[in-house]
């Protein structure tokens, strides 16, 4: 496996910032990418240090792209413009960097937690960047937290202005027709604080007859249960894209 951190000044967030990649060097590109975004108290690197994702990507021939998103919630805000800057600058990036197919269909999003409302956000958001969606423990209410008491400091001041429509799982994935639509998967462990979000998520896309995958699983908000089940984003992402698997 090839394994290569990238430090990089970006002129969308005008500071200093980091990715992580991770791909297959045996296989033949161009590569289909997929961008995996870590949860709200990690960073770019937390995916290669609590996970095994450089042996499993050994059999699949993705470019796997793990950006540093901060404390962002991958929201434009006034922390940063942490959207903007993951689905155009850092996509050319990369594009212009690795020799990658770049048709939506090949390109995929996926994260945990934080990362996990980020890759629905992003996915549903921008149908003509990303092809398919992955999102593990993912935090899909956090829009409708405005006025809530938290222990995330930076909520007031990413809410403050933003439109929660267009940063809400919810009413995004309403906006889509299904030609438009990125293939969903997720999941989540049962003794997850956050069980209760996706339950409700998924019962909202039945109502409304969006097609996804919904899995629940033994298990809790924890590197364990992701360990395990980036495994299903792999695979999930290698048969929308209708590849091969090595």
């Amino acid at each position: 496996m090839a394994v290569m951190t990238i430090e990089f000044r970006s002129q969308i967030l005008q500071k200093a910032t980091r990715i992580k990649v991770v791909w297959n060097q045996n296989a033949t590109p161009p590569y289909p990418t997929f961008y995996l975004l870590h949860g709200l108290s990690d960073d770019e690197s937390i995916w290669t240090r609590r996970t095994s994702i450089e042996r499993y990507v050994e059999n699949y021939p993705f470019l796997i792209v793990m950006p540093d998103g901060g404390r962002s919630w991958y929201c434009d805000s006034r922390l940063g413009r942490y959207e903007t800057f993951l689905t155009q600058e850092l996509v050319s990036f990369i594009d212009n960097l690795f020799p990658t197919r770049r048709q939506a269909r090949y390109r995929a999003i996926g994260g945990l937690s934080m990362g996990g409302y980020g890759a629905l956000k992003l996915g549903l958001k921008h149908p003509r960047v990303y092809g398919s969606i992955t999102a593990h423990s993912a935090a899909i209410g956090f829009t409708h937290w405005a006025g809530q008491n938290t222990d995330i400091p930076e909520l007031p001041i990413i809410l403050d202005g933003l439109d929660l429509d267009a940063n809400d799982p919810y009413a995004l994935a309403l906006r889509l027709t299904e030609h438009t639509r990125p293939a969903i998967y997720f999941d989540c462990g049962r003794s997850d604080f956050l069980y209760d979000d996706n339950q409700a998520y998924h019962a909202h896309l039945l109502k409304n007859r969006i097609p996804h995958i919904y899995r629940r699983f033994d298990g809790a908000h924890d590197w364990g249960f992701w360990d395990t089940h980036i495994q299903d984003a792999l695979r999930f992402h290698m048969k929308v894209m209708a590849l091969m698997k090595r």
